[in-house]
């Protein structure tokens, strides 16, 4: 998946029990998928340094299905992106 300017870029290579760690990690209401406020807060964790409307837009990149939320697989091809 190529990544405008404004979506968040990957921290670093994870294996699949990592990304299903670092999934159930921002998967803070524990109901399966990310909404925007558990996105912010993970990128705040990253300390990616982005302002709120770059996390609104990087945040709609990754919703690649554009439901308002990041499940588990678009997770995965985020944060395994290059």
């Amino acid at each position: 998946m190529k990544q405008s300017s404004n979506a968040p870029t990957s921290r670093h290579p994870a294996s699949a029990a990592e990304l299903r760690r670092e999934f159930a990690l921002a998967d803070l209401d524990r109901d399966g998928r990310i909404n925007f406020e558990e996105f912010r807060q993970l990128l705040q964790g990253l300390e990616a340094g982005m302002s709120q409307v770059d996390m609104h837009i990087g945040f709609r990149e990754v919703d690649t299905d554009h439901d308002g939320f990041v499940d588990r697989q678009e997770f995965i091809d985020w944060w395994s992106a290059d």
